[in-house]
């Protein structure tokens, strides 16, 4: 189990190194630039943004929707196809199915809720922001976002195309019901409960996909 965690992760490290290297160095050179030149005086303005939020805003925004295709295995596999885009040549390997399907989850959820956390830090400092950031939700939404995109992609679907039409539909679901809960003001432990419990509910569905396209199980609704 801890070959496989170990072999899970450097392949996403490795293969994805570089991103990863040059958004660090963003950030980097961003914050040097200002705290050094500009100075802490000049805050992050988000209502309405200014030109300094939308160099945060962008990438990050970028970097969410790489991890997305980086963890759904969805920048080497054919989005239109029936079959899983789940790599065929993990199925071989000497681990459960839960394994195959927790692992990815694991290091895609924990990735994106990281990817929130360090930008809700960078927006406070140094000149703070114009706007409340929550840490929780959003962080939680993310990894929700990422564990449903990918227990959806990697479903096999009885008809070409099915996949990205039912990960579309039921994405809109996960942001209509969010953005109608923010509507009403849902505090911020609403939120959270709304977000938390669907990463699990994501995983199982992962689970069972992962097993199905392992044993080579692909509908057919023609």
């Amino acid at each position: 189990m801890r070959g496989a965690a170990r072999a899970i992760g450097w392949e996403f490290r490795w293969r994805h190194r570089l991103w990863l290297i040059a958004l660090a160095a963003y950030v980097i050179v961003f914050f040097a630039i200002k705290l050094l030149i500009l100075g802490p005086g000049h805050p992050i303005r988000m209502n309405p943004p200014n030109g300094l939020a939308g160099f945060i805003i962008a990438p990050v925004s970028w970097t969410f929707f790489y991890f997305v295709a980086v963890f759904s295995y969805g920048l080497s596999g054919d989005l239109a196809a029936r079959e899983s885009i789940f790599p065929a040549r993990m199925f071989t390997l000497p681990v459960t199915t839960r394994a195959l399907a927790g692992w990815p989850m694991l290091y895609g959820t924990a990735a994106a809720a990281s990817l929130w956390i360090a930008t809700a830090i960078l927006v406070r400092w140094p000149g703070g922001v114009d706007v409340y950031v929550p840490w929780v939700w959003p962080a939680l939404l993310t990894a929700a976002y990422l564990a449903w995109t990918q227990a959806l992609m990697w479903m096999p679907y009885g008809l070409p195309g099915a996949r990205v039409v039912i990960a579309a539909l039921w994405l809109m679901v996960v942001d209509v019901i969010v953005l109608l809960a923010l509507n009403s003001k849902a505090r911020e432990p609403v939120m959270a409960a709304i977000c938390a419990p669907q990463i699990p509910v994501a995983y199982l569905v992962a689970w069972y996909a992962v097993a199905r396209a392992r044993r080579g199980d692909v509908p057919d609704w023609r």
